[in-house]
């Protein structure tokens, strides 16, 4: 766990240290929301910059705070490294965030548009993409727990159709990360949401019906 302690103590020193120089930089007022289309739609006090720094150390606390009261055992130290991540990527990304809307803050024309709606979508989409990439690498790896990966009565019910399950189901969400990814990338406006919606939701139900039918396939006795 050390490592994972000393990446979050970095990142979080480097995060608050550049919000504090960007504050330093910023008139009292600045564009605070924006509307879907990108534009400025509520000013307020520059020190609303201060929420997602706060919301990126809160997340990351709580996910280390899990990691480190998990079991000294395999599946606990596996659990252990699946909180610990989690809670470093949350502390990157809202910092992200945060750093973003510092920009957008101190630029020339404040009230210019943020950012294309197109855009925005395609951002989310890889991040939701990057998400099952990650979730999809840990997954074979899980055995059954009360947090993580592939949880439904029939799985939890036998360690065997558990195993099968986490490793189709997780293979499958790399797959579908990747291809979300693409397709947030070369698909326009409301195509790409299409597919980062589709996409993710295909991988639910196929990962679903495959260990069901792993389950049936127990109690009857077949392999």
């Amino acid at each position: 766990m050390k490592k994972y302690y000393i990446i979050a103590g970095i990142l979080t020193a480097v995060g608050l240290i550049g919000t504090f120089i960007g504050l330093s930089l910023l008139p009292d007022m600045v564009p605070v929301h924006y509307n879907f289309a990108g534009e400025v739609d509520r000013m307020g006090s520059k020190y609303e910059m201060l929420i997602s720094p706060a919301i990126a150390i809160l997340f990351c606390s709580v996910f280390l705070l899990v990691a480190r009261f998990s079991k000294d055992t395999k599946d606990g130290r596996l659990q252990r490294k699946i909180f610990a991540v989690t809670g470093i990527f949350e502390l990157a990304l809202f910092f992200g965030m945060g750093f973003w809307f510092l920009y957008l803050a101190g630029r020339a024309d404040p009230s210019a548009p943020a950012v294309d709606a197109g855009v925005l979508l395609k951002g989310c989409g890889m991040f939701l993409g990057l998400m099952l990439i990650i979730l999809g690498n840990f997954m074979p790896k899980a055995r059954r727990n009360a947090f993580y990966g592939l949880r439904v009565l029939w799985t939890m019910d036998s360690e065997a159709v558990w195993q099968r399950s986490q490793r189709f189901s997780g293979i499958a969400a790399v797959a579908a990360g990747i291809l979300t990814v693409a397709l947030s990338l070369v698909l326009p406006g409301m195509w790409a949401v299409a597919g980062v919606i589709g996409v993710p939701l295909v991988w639910v139900v196929v990962s679903l019906a495959v260990s069901w039918r792993y389950a049936r396939k127990e109690k009857t006795g077949r392999r």
